[in-house]
C-alpha cells in the first residue's frame, strides 16, 4: 500500500498539482470536487464512471494523508478496530 500512495502521489506532483505549500484547504475543496463528481455519477446511474469517481476520491485522501505525514494504513487499521469494538458493544 505504501508504494502505491507513494505513486499516485508523485504521479500528482509531477503534474504540479501538488507541491511543498499545498494548503489543506485546497486537499479538502478537491476532495468536495471528487464527492460531487461521484454523486453526479450515482445521479445518472453511470456505474462506469462511478467507479473512476470513487477512485478519485480514494486517491485524493491518499494524496492529502500523504501530503501531511499521515501514517494513514496505521490510521486505517486503528479505524477499523474502532469500528469492531462498536459492532461488539451494540
Amino acid at each position: 500500500m505504501k508504494q502505491l500512495i507513494e505513486n499516485n502521489y508523485k504521479s500528482v506532483q509531477a503534474r504540479g498539482l501538488i507541491t511543498t505549500f499545498t494548503p489543506k484547504r485546497e486537499f479538502l475543496n478537491k476532495l468536495i470536487e471528487e464527492v460531487r463528481e461521484v454523486q453526479e455519477a450515482i445521479d445518472f446511474n453511470d456505474m462506469d464512471n462511478l467507479k473512476e469517481e470513487i477512485a478519485d476520491v480514494i486517491l485524493t485522501a491518499l494524496n492529502f494523508a500523504r501530503h501531511y505525514d499521515f501514517d494513514i494504513e496505521e490510521e486505517l487499521k486503528s479505524k477499523i478496530e474502532i469500528n469492531f469494538k462498536r459492532a461488539i458493544n451494540n
